[in-house]
C-alpha cells in the first residue's frame, strides 16, 4: 500500500513553476530511492504489526491461472490469424462480402480528406465513401435500395424518447417494424405440416422382421432434426453425436443421403421450400470441428453455404467412425 502511494505521489508531484520533469536523472534518483523505500515499508509494517509474507508470484495465483486458461481456450477456438482470403469476424465467424470495407477505413478517410483540400467549406460526402462494417451483415435494412445498419435497441429507445403522446406512437406503428413479412403476401405455396401427413397412414400393428441382410438408407434432412444442438458445443462434438445416434439406432450398415434433390429442379415442392428458407437471411459462417456453436440450428442451416459446410463436417465424422 505504501509503495503504490509513493509511486502515485511520484507521478503526480507538483512544485512551484510546474510538475516534476521526468528526465533521466529524475528517474534514476527515484529508482535508487526504492532501496530505502523498502526499509521504510518494513519499519511501518513492524510498527503497525501488519505483515504478510508470500512466496507466490501474483501471476501464479489460482484466479490468474484460471483466467489464463480461459484466454488460451478462447484463442484455440477463435484463431486470431486464420489463413483466409475473405473478411471474417474472429468471434462469430460471419463472413463479409465485397461491400464490407472497414479494413480500408484509413485509406478511405485519407482519400476523402484529399478531395476536400482546396474546395469550398460546404462539403458533401458521397455515399460510396461510407465505411461499411460487418454489422451490416446482420443488422441492416434496405430503404430505397440503400442498405442502412440499424440497431434495434437504439431504434426502440429513440422511439420512446421521440414519443410525446399516444397519437405519436400510433403514427410510428403505421410502419412495419417487425422483421417478419406481412401475412398472405407471398406468391408461393404455403408451408404444410409434415406431422399431419402421418395421420393418412395406417399404423403397423405387427412386428416387421426383415429377412437376410439389412441395409438402411437415412435421409439427411430427417437426421438433422433428430439431434438437439447444445449451446457452446463444438461442431466436432455435434457431428460425433450424430455418429453415435446412427450407430445406436441403425448399426453399421447404413447410408446417409444429404440433400438428394437437384439444384436446378424448379418444378417440385422442395424448390418452394428452398425459396422460403432463403427468405430468412443468415450470413455465411466459417467454422471447423473446433469452432464453438454461437447460433441456433435453424438460423445456421438457413444459409445454403453453411448447410453444405456442416454436411462436409458430418461426413468427415462418419468416415472416421
Amino acid at each position: 500500500m505504501v509503495k503504490s502511494c509513493c509511486a502515485y505521489e511520484c507521478k503526480e508531484k507538483f512544485i512551484k513553476g510546474g510538475s516534476v520533469p521526468f528526465h533521466r536523472g529524475v528517474l534514476t534518483r527515484w529508482i535508487l530511492g526504492m532501496i530505502h523505500l523498502q526499509n521504510i515499508c518494513f519499519e511501518i509494517e513492524k510498527f503497525c504489526d501488519v505483515k504478510l509474507t508470500s512466496s507466490e508470484y501474483v501471476d501464479t495465483r489460482p484466479s490468474r491461472i484460471a483466467r489464463d486458461n480461459e484466454d488460451a481456450a478462447k484463442l484455440s477456438e477463435h484463431n486470431p490469424f486464420p489463413k483466409i482470403d475473405v473478411i471474417m469476424s474472429i468471434d462469430s465467424g460471419i463472413v463479409g462480402g465485397n461491400e464490407v470495407n472497414c479494413h480500408l477505413s484509413e485509406e478511405i478517410g485519407r482519400d476523402m480528406i484529399s478531395k476536400m483540400m482546396g474546395g469550398k467549406f460546404d462539403v458533401k460526402f458521397k455515399r460510396k465513401g461510407k465505411v461499411v462494417t460487418l454489422a451490416s451483415i446482420n443488422s441492416s435494412v434496405k430503404i430505397c435500395n440503400i442498405s442502412i445498419v440499424v440497431d434495434p435497441h437504439i431504434l426502440f429507445h429513440r422511439l420512446c424518447v421521440a414519443k410525446q403522446s399516444d397519437d405519436d406512437l400510433k403514427a410510428f406503428f403505421k410502419f412495419e417494424l417487425s422483421p417478419f413479412p406481412i401475412l398472405f403476401t407471398g406468391e408461393r405455396m404455403r408451408k404444410g405440416t409434415k406431422s399431419s401427413l402421418y395421420t393418412s397412414f395406417s399404423p403397423i400393428t405387427e412386428d416387421v422382421k426383415p429377412e437376410g441382410s439389412q441395409y438402411v438408407v437415412v435421409e439427411g434432412g430427417h437426421l438433422l432434426h433428430k439431434i438437439v444442438w447444445r449451446q457452446q458445443a463444438t461442431f466436432g462434438a455435434i457431428a460425433d453425436r450424430y455418429v453415435q445416434y446412427l450407430n445406436n439406432k441403425y448399426g453399421q450398415d447404413i447410408a446417409v443421403i444429404f440433400d438428394g434433390f437437384p439444384d436446378d429442379d424448379k418444378k417440385s415442392t422442395k424448390n418452394y421450400e428452398r425459396l422460403r428458407r432463403a427468405a430468412h437471411f443468415s450470413p455465411d459462417v466459417i467454422f471447423h470441428e473446433g469452432t464453438v456453436l454461437q447460433y441456433t440450428k435453424e438460423k445456421l442451416l438457413a444459409n445454403k453455404c453453411n448447410k453444405k459446410r456442416f454436411y462436409r463436417t458430418a461426413q468427415e465424422g462418419f468416415a472416421k467412425s
